[in-house]
């Protein structure tokens, strides 16, 4: 045998169990996006609410993103001044899943930023913007690799006004 002959075995060697090893990563590495409505509830009001957000699980590890609102559909024109007719959060949330299956589940908390949406007595409405803790929890039934069903809750702690509410949600991604 020559000399290049074996440093071609043993390249082949440890190539393969290499490309295994990848190939596991990724196959452990879960990402997702789920899209829902439902309802959102804040200062004794329930009222629509609208969901948006993106998740990558790494073991059991979920770090998601979302964008999500609650609105009153005529609380322009039928609330007081001052009243609230629109809540909004963007966040950034990490926290514990399970291995992906049949069922999925995670809850998440972070750091995010808030609009509260007052209505003005006159001209435009006011927004107040402030710094929040998003929370989140998923439960999914996902009976195919790629599509899910499930709800999302979701709460948004801020100094402002704090509101929560759930949604009915598709997910869709590398699921399990």
């Amino acid at each position: 045998m020559t000399k290049w002959s074996r440093a071609a075995i043993a390249v082949v060697l440890l190539a393969a169990p290499l490309r295994q090893l990848q190939a596991q990563r990724q196959a452990a590495s879960k990402n997702w996006i789920t899209i829902g409505m439902g309802q959102a509830t804040w200062g004794g009001l329930t009222e629509l609410g609208a969901q948006l957000s993106a998740s990558h699980q790494a073991g059991r590890l979920v770090v998601s993103g979302r964008a999500l609102t609650g609105f009153d559909l005529l609380g322009s024109v039928l609330q007081i001044p001052g009243m609230i007719i629109d809540v909004e959060d963007y966040g950034l949330m990490v926290g514990p899943g399970n291995r992906p299956g049949l069922v999925r589940y995670s809850l998440g908390a972070g750091l995010g930023a808030a609009t509260i949406t007052r209505k003005a007595s006159s001209g435009s409405d006011s927004h107040i913007k402030t710094v929040s803790v998003p929370l989140e929890g998923q439960l999914f039934i996902q009976p195919i690799s790629f599509l899910g069903v499930g709800v999302y809750g979701y709460g948004d702690l801020n100094k402002e006004k704090s509101f929560w509410g759930w949604s009915i949600s598709v997910a869709i991604g590398r699921l399990r």
